[in-house]
Order: C-alpha cells, then structure tokens, then sequence
C-alpha cells in the first residue's frame, strides 16, 4: 500500500545534515495550507518533523533504518482515502516497533503490533477495544482502533499531525525544495 502522506520525526539528528544528504533544503517559506509536497516544522520538544505529500522518492528511496543512523526517527503513514495507518520507530539504524492499522474490508479492530512497543500502547488499545463495542452496534461511528497508532506517536513524539494545535506553540511548517546541482 502507497500512503499519502507521511511524517518523519527526527530527535538526535542534525537537522542540517540530514536535509544536506536528502538533498532538499528548507526554503524558510510558510506552508499554512499544507500545500508543499516536502515541508519541515521544528517541534518545541527538540524534534523535528518532515512532512512528505505523494512521496515522489526524495525521502521514499531511502531505508528508514539509515535514516536513524545518527539518531531516532518515528514515523507515521497516513493513506488518505483507506483507513489505513502505520507508525514505527527505528534507532541507531535499527527498526524498534511497528503499529499498523489497516481497517479496510470493514476490520476495525486490526492492529498489527511488531517490536518492543512503548508502554503507551496498552492503555490506547484498551480504550479502542472498549469503543468498538460501540461501534460494533453503530457502525456509522468512527473507527477508534484508526487512532491508537496516531495517539501513539503523540504520546511518544508529542506531535499527532491532524491536531497540530495541541503544541505550544504550533509548528510551522515551510517549503523544502531539492537542492540544484550543476
């Protein structure tokens, strides 16, 4: 499955480095719709975020567990039209957990849990499971298993990237761009 958008979330990686080797830089231009097809916001807490639209391989091309080589990286992919998430965390250059949901065909209660995930995950999934009781009765209510991976990486990160307006103060995002090479 391709995901719409993703979001790379960087701690203990030089931020300057890891575009240079990207070969994107930052613009320093506002994206408020979230238009830019790559975008960088600094988060308050000392992480970063690289937010990838239609990945068209800039940052896709490259193994997430390289991409954590010098630091911790936590993702989250989002397809936009299924009701598909996955959220993972790698270290060091090594992949630590994975949480996916996949509630297509209807399965609202898939999570597909791999790795030493955070102790975090255990109270979020309880309370999924006890809404879709719920949702078993209503199925017009949303899907509450959908959420456990984005509350997951907020819990870990801080940062969930449809409720920007939790942090103080709200991340801005801004335009990256290739760099030109003669």
């Amino acid at each position: 499955m391709d995901f719409d958008i993703s979001y790379y979330k960087f701690h203990g990686v030089v931020r300057a480095d890891l575009l240079a080797d990207l070969g994107l830089r930052d613009t320093g231009v506002a994206d408020p719709t979230g238009a830019a097809p790559y975008a960088i916001a600094d988060l308050p807490n000392g992480w970063f975020v690289i937010r990838t639209q239609n990945d068209t391989g800039l940052v896709k091309r490259y193994d997430r567990r390289s991409l954590s080589r010098q630091g911790r990286l936590v993702t989250c992919d989002v397809a936009a039209v299924d009701p598909v998430n996955r959220v993972g965390s790698y270290e060091q250059g090594e992949e630590r957990w994975v949480v996916t949901h996949d509630g297509r065909n209807n399965d609202r209660l898939d999570l597909n849990v791999c790795g030493d995930v955070p102790d975090e995950l255990l109270p979020l999934r309880r309370k999924a499971f006890d809404a879709a009781i719920h949702e078993l009765k209503d199925p017009r209510s949303p899907d509450s298993m959908f959420d456990v991976p984005l509350e997951l990486i907020k819990a870990v990160t801080g940062f969930r990237h449809d409720r920007p307006q939790d942090i103080q103060p709200v991340p801005v995002f801004t335009w990256l761009e290739p760099v030109e090479t003669a």
